[in-house]
């Protein structure tokens, strides 16, 4: 297209690693290489440890309350994918997208992120959420009623750990002595990005994150969203501090679904990334739904062919 060459002047731009489905260990490298070399920002994994084969728990990012994917596809484990990643780069951010850390121990949790981050280079971005699967809880053996509680004394947790020479903590969910955890991730701070769409889930982000992580948000939906956090980041002990606005867009090379981007429409792509960054985005990450590894690796290509002029 011969507009290819005008300037792009949208959000950085992200990409969604093949992580669920087909991709094959090069397939994974290839894309991500890709991604590097089309100058993109950043490649994104997300995060399920397992999915019961029966469960009645809602989705609340989806309007019919399902999970938009097949639930017996295969997953790959987010920070080991990461960390598999960050051998074959070397410049491009490693994204979770986003790992629900009341599932988990935020001191293990915290020792390899922090070890993921020296190994890169620093080059980690760190989503969290609160969870909505309650059988995955169970399966983990994870307190879903409590989620709210680990959620936000385990990010209070991950920045001892990151940030303090001799962390300890003292809490209602976790505690324990001074200790001994090094290195420490080369970036200071790691950027945690916060996910949720209500309004509690964006007072936390807002208050205690670098960033608020939303999934499949339209321009003026986003716009909402983003003048909402401008009031409550005002009133943070964090105000201070640069705080980021991603969002996941949803993607296909060719002709898609209503609401999902056709990345060989160079105009369109262009317009629309550039609508999310007039909204309130700084990244916008690019979700290909069919996670079908040769189409990921096209994506890449067709975005570094239509937005190179800022990347």
């Amino acid at each position: 297209m011969g507009s290819d060459n005008m300037p792009y002047r949208g959000p950085k731009i992200g990409l969604c690693l093949p992580y669920e489905g087909s991709a094959t260990a090069q397939d994974i490298v290839d894309v991500a290489q890709a991604a590097e070399s089309a100058g993109l920002d950043s490649v994104w994994v997300g995060d399920h440890i397992a999915f019961p084969v029966e469960f009645t728990s809602q989705n609340p990012t989806m309007a019919d309350g399902k999970y938009p994917y097949p639930t017996d596809n295969p997953r790959l484990e987010a920070l080991t994918t990461l960390a598999f990643v960050a051998g074959a780069t070397s410049t491009i951010r490693l994204a979770v997208n986003a790992c629900v850390l009341p599932q988990r121990n935020p001191v293990v949790v915290g020792k390899a992120v922090a070890t993921l981050d020296y190994l890169s280079g620093g080059r980690v971005i760190f989503g969290v959420t609160l969870g909505w699967l309650r059988e995955e809880f169970d399966a983990l053996g994870a307190d879903f009623g409590r989620r709210r509680e680990l959620l936000e004394d385990g990010i209070e947790i991950l920045r001892a750990l990151w940030e303090q020479d001799q962390p300890s903590y003292g809490g209602e969910t976790h505690s324990f002595l001074p200790l001994n955890m090094r290195p420490k991730p080369v970036q200071s701070p790691v950027p945690i990005f916060v996910g949720g769409h209500s309004r509690p889930a964006l007072r936390r982000a807002a208050a205690v994150g670098d960033g608020w992580s939303a999934s499949r948000m339209t321009p003026d939906n986003l716009q909402q969203y983003v003048a909402f956090l401008q009031e409550e980041r005002k009133r943070s002990p964090r105000a201070d501090q640069p705080f980021t606005v991603a969002t996941t867009c949803p993607a296909a090379v060719g002709a898609g679904p209503p609401g999902v981007l056709d990345l060989t429409d160079g105009d369109t792509t262009r317009s629309t990334l550039t609508a999310l960054g007039e909204a309130g985005a700084d990244v916008v990450n690019v979700v290909v739904g069919s996670y079908d590894p040769g189409e990921t690796l096209e994506a890449a290509l067709a975005l570094g062919q239509h937005c190179h002029s800022a990347l």
